[in-house]
């Protein structure tokens, strides 16, 4: 992952010449060392699970010392903890730049799925980690899971007041769809299929919206609708 590129060796300048000044070689900034180090943590862990995971390991991949992860964290969890933090915290940010624009709330569940499944799509490793290591690395990490949940619920909870008969919907209709949403995600990053994740963008909208609205509308919206 980090790897440093050596170059060659100059040329000797012609005898009894000056040698040229080299232009200064331009390379790309490294990131900080706790960005490397977290970065390394998820690649790692997406690679290995969490348990097989060791901060030898990690330090190997972010190419540190072990006194620079002491300055960071006190141990592997508390490195994986802020490392799914900012991972699902990056997740809900591109969900919710789509679902807070000023739309229907319809058209603003479709877009936030668009953006979440395309985030997903563009970080392999960090959607492995986020739903499917996080379930087995503790309580602290399946709470964090179940916090990203909740909040996608109540961004659903908002249809209720556009359901004809909202009364006979049941109480747990979001969180339903919610966790119906994230078993298929789960499903498709266990068979490697996450860079296809945004197929499923208008199956799944029209997955979240069917319930709240009719059958028509629901297949329009999600794009779904026949050609007439």
């Amino acid at each position: 992952m980090f790897h440093h590129r050596h170059s060659d060796a100059e040329p000797h300048a012609p005898s009894g010449s000056a040698a040229p000044t080299a232009p200064a070689a331009e390379t790309a900034p490294r990131p900080d060392p706790r960005r490397r180090i977290l970065d390394a943590m998820i690649e790692t862990v997406a690679l290995r699970g969490y348990d097989r995971t060791t901060i030898s390991r990690v330090l190997w991949g972010a190419d540190v010392h072990e006194a620079v992860f002491s300055e960071h964290f006190r141990d592997k969890h508390d490195c994986f903890m802020q490392a799914i933090d900012e991972l699902v915290e990056r997740a809900e940010r591109a969900a919710l730049e789509q679902f807070q624009q000023a739309v229907p709330w319809p058209e603003r569940v479709r877009r936030g799925l668009q953006g979440l499944l395309w985030a997903l799509s563009r970080d392999p490793d960090g959607a492995r980690v986020a739903f499917v290591e996080m379930l087995g690395a503790g309580p602290a990490a399946c709470e964090r899971h179940r916090s990203a949940l909740a909040l996608f619920t109540s961004l659903m909870e908002e249809g209720r007041s556009l359901a004809e008969d909202s009364e006979h919907l049941p109480p747990h209709t979001s969180e339903a769809i919610v966790g119906g949403i994230a078993s298929i995600v789960h499903r498709r990053v266990l068979e490697g299929n996450t860079a296809a994740l945004p197929s499923l963008h208008g199956d799944l909208t029209y997955f979240a919206l069917l319930p709240y609205l009719d059958h028509d509308r629901a297949l329009a919206v999600a794009g779904l609708r026949p050609a007439g």
